[in-house]
């Protein structure tokens, strides 16, 4: 079982960097114009730092190293970074006329910056404090998904945004409220 383990992490890893490639690829062909989508390139980056964190974690697992806490501040800052990103997308995708939706996720967006900015400044002694300020705001933002995919699902908010990637940003907040609650102990 250990084998075919290996066999599926190699293969993976294998499929991961030529993924990593090819969005990179689309990613300088949609900066030079040479290819024109309805992604923002910020997506495309997001896309990449998320499936060079997974090959991380498969590259750490290989190497039988403990994946959840190796660096406290450095998975925070990740993190809040895809979720600032997160609220950017949200808001680029919902209808004009969901000014209070709008808002909201401008108003996550602001505190995701707000939060990595404060990280930044921070030393190791004050990360406990931030984590939990940190959580506290995930949590309020993972109800926002959530109703806003319940609301995009039962077609009571005008959006861009298809189902299944509001189900995503939701599933992610739900990861990263994991992560940080492990992180606090």
């Amino acid at each position: 079982m250990v084998w075919q383990i290996r066999q599926l992490n190699q293969r993976v890893f294998r499929l991961l960097q030529g993924l990593i490639m090819f969005k990179k690829q689309i990613l300088e062909e949609v900066v030079s114009c040479r290819l024109y989508t309805a992604n923002y390139p910020l997506l495309l980056q997001h896309i990449i730092r998320e499936a060079e964190l997974y090959q991380q974690t498969v590259s750490m697992l290989e190497e039988r190293k403990c994946v959840s806490t190796e660096n406290i501040m450095e998975t925070e800052l990740f993190w809040n970074q895809i979720m600032m990103e997160h609220a950017l997308f949200i808001r680029g995708l919902l209808d004009p006329t969901e000014c209070e939706l709008v808002e909201t996720a401008d108003t996550f967006a602001g505190d995701y910056c707000r939060l990595l900015e404060e990280a930044r400044n921070q030393d190791c002694r004050a990360i406990k404090g931030l984590t939990r300020k940190t959580l506290e705001t995930t949590k309020k933002y993972r109800d926002f998904k959530a109703a806003g995919t319940k609301g995009i699902t039962e077609c009571d908010i005008r959006s861009i945004i298809l189902p299944l990637l509001a189900d995503h940003v939701l599933r992610e907040a739900n990861h990263y409220l994991r992560v940080l609650k492990q992180e606090g102990k």
